[in-house]
């Protein structure tokens, strides 16, 4: 982060929860702790565990100062669209988080399949890592466009076209920056966003502006 100029992150683990590492949350609570100025954690979690997922979250926001959500469906093996998401995903909406879902080319993670839990979960935020993957971005833009509670992020996708394509469709502001780091190098991320052709004013929006919005940030601290 501070060779890329990085000022913060959001970032969650590896694991699921409920799962075989009830101190997951500890991992990420104690990284935000000694960093609270450069890192915001998200509960990574799994909808299989229903009331107990749902009970997770609870605690995780409770006790670890979580503000987001991550989730991978092809790691639980479960439709984005289920019930026991919707109830997720509802409480999600409830706390004020969004969801930042895995979003590409395997199953139980294509852009439609998470459209339908959008559109049953109308109040809650939710972001479309990898503008969809390789081969899904087609299909992830189309979701987003009709979607209010819909965004997309840039991290991975490897076209900076479809960064430009993104912007062009769904307007700036449903654009945010993602890295994937350390899947993803930094440096390559941030170059993409400028090979995207966008104005100068633009690339700051996707940088930055746009997510300290989403997370009710103030950019002017960092600037003083």
């Amino acid at each position: 982060m501070d060779k890329a100029g990085v000022r913060m992150a959001a970032i969650s683990g590896y694991l699921n929860a409920p799962g075989p590492n009830p101190d997951g949350f500890k991992v990420i609570s104690d990284a935000v702790a000694k960093y609270p100025d450069r890192l915001i954690g998200y509960a990574r979690l799994d909808p299989w565990f229903d009331d107990r997922c749902v009970d997770a979250l609870n605690v995780a926001v409770r006790d670890w100062g979580c503000r987001g959500i991550k989730l991978h469906p092809a790691h639980y093996t479960l439709y984005p669209y289920g019930p026991e998401t919707v109830k997720l995903a509802r409480r999600a909406g409830e706390l004020g988080l969004p969801i930042l879902f895995h979003c590409g080319d395997e199953i139980m993670c294509l852009p439609y399949q998470i459209d339908r839990l959008a559109l049953q979960c109308p109040e809650t935020t939710i972001i479309l890592a990898h503008i969809g993957g390789f081969f899904s971005g087609e299909s992830a833009l189309n979701v987003a466009e009709r979607r209010k509670n819909i965004l997309v992020d840039t991290s991975e996708v490897p076209f900076p076209e479809m960064v430009r394509k993104a912007v062009d469709r769904l307007g700036i502001e449903k654009v945010l920056w993602g890295t994937d780091a350390p899947c993803c190098d930094i440096l390559h991320e941030i170059k993409k966003i400028e090979l995207a052709g966008l104005n100068e004013k633009q690339q700051q929006l996707i940088f930055a502006e746009n997510y300290a919005h989403l997370m009710g940030i103030n950019l002017e601290a960092f600037r003083a």
